[in-house]
């Protein structure tokens, strides 16, 4: 199981709560997979977690979010054990652990059924995809065919700028995604990534590389 910092933020911040509230939010986790954490606790006991535990929005939602993400893998992988001693190799204190084992025992199986029923939720959804090719000018030189043409008398080039030409047939292709964070409404995040005309057929070729292989295990 891969960790990255959100389920470290989400073992440091459950490790702050008691027992207790621990055995509360885990077996809310339980007791609807795939849910966001507006769908596990009412608006005041989000604002108990806030005001008397510390615990924001932010901080509840990637608890949530995070052990959605590992319950998800012991279900996938059959591996209790193994995700409880990469817990605790992050942080997660040998009682939270515990917790989390008990909460297992109870209602794995019926977690299990459930969730197969329902996507799991994540972090960051794709709201949104686009693309479209620009032609940048800068970035769409090809070398000059007839070389000879820009030599001087002396058979010099003066000007290596000359050796290349602006040529739609070399445009730069941008990709531009948006991510939506999970429970936000407003809050989207674009970002791009730009590739030139061999980048974007080289990509294209992998693909069907990756299809091909597909398509074998069909």
């Amino acid at each position: 199981m891969k960790v990255n910092k959100n389920l470290q933020d989400a073992i440091l911040n459950l490790n702050s709560l008691s027992i207790p509230r621990t055995e509360i939010v885990i077996g809310r986790i339980f007791s609807k997979p795939g849910q966001l954490y507006k769908e596990l606790f009412t608006e005041d006991e989000i604002k108990k977690f806030q005001n008397n535990l510390n615990i924001n929005e932010q901080q509840l939602a990637n608890i949530v979010n995070a052990f959605n993400f590992v319950l998800m893998h012991v279900v996938a992988e059959r591996n209790l054990s193994q995700v409880e001693e990469v817990l605790g190799q992050n942080g997660m204190s040998q009682d939270h652990i515990e917790v989390f084992r008990q909460q297992w025992i109870q209602y794995g199986n019926e977690y299990s059924i459930r969730i197969r029923e329902k996507p799991i939720a994540v972090q960051d959804v794709l709201h949104s995809f686009n693309w479209k090719i620009s032609l940048q000018v800068d970035e769409s030189r090809l070398p000059q065919k007839n070389v000879a043409n820009f030599m001087n008398v002396d058979g010099k080039i003066e000007d290596a700028n000359d050796l290349y030409s602006y040529d739609a047939r070399n445009p730069a292709t941008t990709f531009v995604f948006e991510t939506k964070p999970s429970g936000e409404t407003n809050k989207v995040d674009k970002f791009s990534i730009k590739f030139q005309k061999a980048q974007v057929q080289e990509l294209f070729e992998q693909l069907e590389s990756i299809q091909e292989s597909l398509d074998k295990l069909i």
